[in-house]
């Protein structure tokens, strides 16, 4: 199987492709850590790995630029027969962000996902201040579901938000019970196949 757009083709994920993504350099954004942290119920899960894992119950599938460098992956777990829906983990690579690649990626991808896997839901979280992907997500259907919060961890320095450039993100931060640090919102979003037709045709 391989996809193709404008700017870039789709195609199953490899081995080798670990190695290349690993050569990824590091995002230059203090918010980074926050993107993937797990749902409060995975910690107890053998299973919160996230769009990495490659298991039998994940796909995963690599992202590619016009130059064939590897942009991005994309993945769905928690996949769900009976209701025919899917967990989706999108990743960019920091050289490919900003660029549109990741909105043009997901959209050629839906159709697939729709159209040939014939699935009828796309589920996924995202972290509430991370407003570039909650508006791609948004652009492309998805809707509003539910939120949760979930601690973030050492690996967040909160001094962060004190930025004037972070103050109106503040609203997406909670202290966490006890004193002990940090709440970040997520939000649940889903998109359906008639919403998706819709759109694209």
């Amino acid at each position: 199987m391989e996809l193709h757009s404008t700017r870039v083709a789709i195609r199953p994920w490899r081995y080798r492709d670990d190695v290349l993504a690993n050569q990824w350099p590091p995002y230059n954004d203090p918010l980074d850590p926050l993107w993937n942290l797990p749902r409060q119920y995975d910690f107890d899960s053998d299973d919160w790995y996230y769009e990495f894992d490659m298991s039998t119950s994940n796909r995963v599938w690599a992202v590619e630029d016009l130059n064939g460098r590897l942009a991005g992956r994309i993945s769905i777990r928690e996949i769900n027969k009976e209701q025919s829906s899917a967990r989706l983990g999108i990743t960019l690579g920091s050289p490919f962000v900003g660029r549109g690649l990741g909105t043009e990626a997901l959209a050629t991808f839906l159709d697939y996902y729709f159209f040939n896997l014939s699935f009828r839901i796309m589920v996924l979280d995202v972290a509430a201040p991370n407003q570039r992907a909650v508006r791609c997500y948004e652009r492309l259907g998805f809707r509003h579901v539910t939120d949760d919060w979930r601690r973030t961890g050492s690996g967040f320095n909160s001094h962060v938000l004190e930025r004037p450039q972070y103050v109106h993100l503040r609203r997406y931060f909670r202290p966490a019970p006890q004193g002990r640090g940090l709440e970040v919102q997520f939000f649940e979003m889903e998109l359906h196949e008639d919403t998706w037709s819709t759109l694209r045709y």
